[in-house]
């Protein structure tokens, strides 16, 4: 509270009682002068009745020594300052004091004293306006003193009144209400005498607001208290998940990650200390390409989306994968960024394709086995009748290979397979299909333009060659395994895989009738 309140207003009160003296002061100058102004000239008019019959006989006689003694009594008279006589004869007599030119000259017609019709002269009489003045200037003064003074005494009584009534218990209030600290349970105390006034309603009021601020501050202590602890426990969760969490910009550049991302992604501890918004993610990634395709769609749509990416970084020589999951937020500056969770999956991801891979493929010769070989052929030939093509396939049954599990044990069995299958991978097309169909029966598919017997036969004696190889089986013992081959032709002989083997198998009994290890081409009966 300003300690001078209580001044301030008094001095605007003085000031407005002062132009309202100044006011009254120039209201009541012209009143006197119009009043005195008006009682001189009464004045003047009987000093006139008192000599007009003496100024008639002058007048009529033109008698100069009456006239003489008549104007110089009315000059010594105060309230006139000049006068003068003159009658129709020619008589002039004036005052010592000339006539001036002025407004304030009051004109009385002296008429004949036997004939009052008849007009014989005329008294000019001035009044003393300096008189008049002057009076009127003692009087406003007089009466300006008078109200300044009545101002002055009134503007002493309002310092002290105001100062005793308002000042001092304001700055009481203030005062108490300086020493309260927020939050604290203080409360103000009204003045003594001004419980029921304008004073003792502000005291309440600010005592309803301080309670108001006290429980506000109380609250907002709380609720910090709770954010300050969530926080913590959000920071906690960011900063050791064992799920790699990050954020992105417009720019698809790092904003924010925590330590688990950094190790899974791999950056390295230098870059972690860098800005980390010169890492674009994309670059992360195998496929850094289509990952930012998908990002910026992301961006588009604000859709969610989830995938398994792999990274451009390798493990012993193995690629990592990781289960992302990316989705929008929305910035405090309204920009659109995108948040990610990443999981390391490479090893479900090894181990789910080690999976496929052995439920495709036979765990001894590590071959197609009959159900992967099946869907596969299908494929081959939906291919092969879309391109026009032949589909040749050769059901092989090795000879001898019972001898060799009967006299050697089924670990030589086995590794006589494993060496066959190896053989047979080695003679065919990366493009061309190998099954082993169980037990000691293979499949051979390819597709071939045109039906060209010779390039057939070919790749038939080249397979046998490899069959008629010794095998070593232990350190002592080697054997020669023979086969017998039985081939179908699509769509010659078949047109669906089902019925190729089966006409495939039945040329393969004809190799065998034939004496093994030749191969048959299937013959419609």
């Amino acid at each position: 509270m300003n300690n001078q309140l209580h001044l301030h207003i008094t001095r605007i009160v003085t000031l407005a009682a002062i132009l309202f003296v100044i006011i009254v002061s120039t209201a009541f100058l012209f009143y006197t002068r119009t009043v005195q102004q008006n009682m001189m000239e009464k004045s003047i008019e009987q000093l006139f009745l008192a000599v007009s019959n003496p100024a008639r006989i002058a007048a009529f006689l033109g008698n100069k020594e009456l006239a003489t003694e008549i104007v110089e009594n009315l000059s010594k008279n105060d309230i006139i300052s000049a006068a003068i006589l003159t009658s129709v004869s020619g008589l002039n007599i004036a005052s010592s004091e000339p006539l001036p030119d002025s407004d304030n000259i009051l004109f009385f017609s002296l008429p004949n004293p036997f004939d009052s019709t008849e007009r014989v002269g005329e008294i000019r009489i001035h009044s003393n306006q300096q008189m008049l003045n002057q009076y009127v200037k003692n009087s406003t003064l007089k009466q300006v003193s008078i109200l300044l003074a009545l101002v002055l005494l009134v503007a002493v009584l309002m310092l002290n009144l105001m100062h005793r009534v308002l000042t001092t218990p304001i700055q009481s209030i203030a005062a108490n209400l300086h020493r309260i600290k927020p939050g604290e349970t203080g409360q103000l105390v009204c003045p003594q005498g001004h419980e029921h006034n304008e004073i003792g309603k502000l005291v309440a009021d600010i005592n309803m607001l301080l309670t108001s601020a006290r429980c506000t501050i109380k609250q907002e202590r709380k609720l910090r208290n709770q954010v300050e602890n969530m926080e913590r426990h959000f920071r906690l969760i960011f900063e050791r998940a064992s799920a790699g969490i990050f954020l992105l910009d417009k720019g698809l550049y790092l904003t924010s990650s925590n330590e688990a991302f950094q190790k899974i992604a791999g950056i390295v501890a230098d870059e972690r200390r860098k800005n980390m918004k010169h890492i674009y993610l994309p670059d992360l990634f195998y496929d850094s390409k289509i990952v930012h395709e998908m990002l910026r769609d992301i961006q588009k749509t604000g859709r969610q989306t989830a995938c398994d990416l792999r990274l451009d970084v390798t493990i012993n020589g193995e690629g990592r994968w990781l289960h992302c999951l990316f989705s929008t937020v929305q910035s405090d500056i309204e920009e659109t960024m995108i948040e990610g969770l990443v999981i390391d999956v490479t090893e479900r991801t090894f181990q789910m394709e080690r999976i496929l891979y052995e439920s495709e493929h036979d765990p001894l010769t590590r071959l197609f086995n009959r159900r992967a070989g099946m869907q596969l052929l299908k494929i081959m030939l939906s291919k092969a009748r879309k391109n026009n093509n032949l589909l040749i396939l050769m059901l092989i049954d090795l000879d001898g290979f019972k001898a060799v599990n009967d006299n050697f044990g089924h670990d030589a069995g086995d590794s006589v397979l494993v060496e066959i299958a190896n053989r047979m991978q080695m003679t065919i097309r990366k493009e061309d299909i190998l099954i082993r169909m169980g037990g000691d029966e293979f499949i051979i598919a390819f597709a071939i333009k045109n039906f060209v017997r010779d390039e057939i036969d070919l790749f038939v004696d080249k397979l046998q060659s490899r069959f008629r190889m010794e095998i070593q089986i232990n350190n002592f013992q080697k054997v020669t395994i023979g086969s017998s081959i039985g081939i179908a032709a699509f769509p010659h002989d078949g047109d669906n895989i089902e019925t190729l083997i089966t006409n495939a198998d039945s040329a393969m009994y004809q190799s065998k009738r034939n004496g093994k290890n030749c191969a048959s081409y299937y013959l419609a009966a």
